[in-house]
């Protein structure tokens, strides 16, 4: 990338109270055209902000005054931050630190000392994100779900975004009615509850199925229903209604997913469970990147980078736990991958879902040890494929 190739000058915030530190970054940044304001600290930062909004703030987690997460939270808070994506700089050798920045709402990390490569690859992916028309996602990925409580937004929503989905929410039918019209020839498919009010549920639903005739419309209750409404959501969609009283959680979601995009074996993101660690990732031959697994399934890892590899890319992985000098190794398969794009009605996470195809002993018993074994996981710890 040249220092000329964008159109106009990135700004871009430098935070780091080691001076020796921000100024190599400023420097390199400057090289890259972009037009670097090096910090010392948290306020210096905020109060920037206040004035001006930058295309990307770099921002070293352990700072005396402010501590960068707490920095992060409130750029993240603030009108003029919230949509900027934040890179957080942590030590190399601590990957218990990328908790910290992935609960501060970090867009990614880069290990210290600071590889320029990698700064330039995430700089770039920023860059692009920001083209008009930008196209953010693949075609069947683009979903309406119209809630019926807070068990869809905060399970069944976000276990969809986990599969690499991008999930518009609807607060109800009314909102459902004027999101469809809005976003209609850009969405792939469709799920409403009808549990909280069947009758304008379901003319919902036929209204949507009158004006998208080849997208999939799922419909699902979270209550007992009567024998009217299941003959009519089985009329309107050809199968039957998905009732969460029969169906645990990763059954319910492997059956909506099916019914969305069919042919698509789920990473079982209804299981995911806590795993903070630090990920670096390359293709053969390719450049080696860096991201932070943020959570885990009995067979895959979910990372959050700036720069994910490509869907259906075989990766190596190294993975560096929290206590450990050596990092274990892995292969995996890319699901999905989700570039950065510019704000939208859509909400998918950036970063990509990992296939895990093999695992060292080290990471296998890990594995075993962090997700519980009534998930699928024997009861010994033999190093095996994670195809469960």
């Amino acid at each position: 990338m040249s220092p000329t190739s964008p159109a106009v000058r990135d700004t871009v915030f430098v935070v780091d109270d080691s001076r020796t530190a921000r100024e190599v970054v400023r420097l390199h940044l400057a090289r890259l055209g972009c037009e670097a304001m090096a910090m010392d600290g948290g306020e210096a930062c905020l109060a920037e902000l206040s004035r001006r909004t930058p295309s990307l703030i770099l921002l070293d987690l352990r700072m005396e005054r402010m501590q960068g997460d707490e920095v992060c939270r409130r750029v993240k808070a603030h009108p003029l931050g919230r949509n900027v994506p934040v890179i957080m700089f942590t030590s190399a050798g601590e990957p218990h630190e990328v908790m910290h920045c992935w609960r501060a709402g970090a867009d990614d990390f880069l290990p210290k000392p600071v590889a320029l490569e990698a700064l330039e690859a995430k700089l770039a992916a920023v860059r692009v994100a920001r083209e008009p028309g930008r196209e953010g996602a693949a075609r069947g990925r683009r979903v309406l779900l119209v809630e019926g409580g807070r068990f869809l937004h905060t399970f069944l929503g976000g276990a969809l975004e986990q599969e690499g989905l991008h999930v518009l929410y609807a607060r109800d039918t009314e909102d459902a009615t004027r999101l469809a019209a809005e976003h209609g020839a850009r969405l792939d498919g469709f799920v409403v509850d009808v549990s909280r009010a069947p009758r304008e549920a379901l003319a919902l639903a036929a209204r949507l199925r009158d004006a998208h005739a080849r997208k999939p419309l799922v419909l699902l209750s979270r209550a007992e229903e009567s024998a009217d409404v299941l003959a009519r959501a089985q009329a309107l969609t050809g199968a039957p209604l998905l009732e969460k009283r029969h169906l645990g959680a990763d059954e319910l979601l492997g059956r909506v997913l099916g019914r969305l995009v069919p042919g698509l074996t789920p990473l079982r993101a209804a299981e995911r469970v806590p795993f903070f660690t630090v990920v670096e990732f390359s293709t053969p031959g390719g450049p080696t990147m860096s991201g932070f697994s943020h959570d885990a399934s009995p067979e895959a890892l979910f990372v959050r980078t700036l720069t994910p590899a490509r869907e259906g890319a075989r990766l190596s992985l190294k993975v560096l736990l929290a206590g450990q000098r050596t990092p274990c190794t892995a292969e995996a398969t890319v699901v999905w991958a989700n570039p950065p794009r510019s704000p939208g009605a859509f909400r998918a996470p950036a970063g990509m879902g990992l296939r895990l195809e093999r695992m060292d002993a080290s990471l296998t018993q890990q594995f075993v040890r962090f997700v519980p074994r009534t998930l699928g996981f024997p009861l010994s710890g033999s190093p095996r494929a994670s195809g469960f």
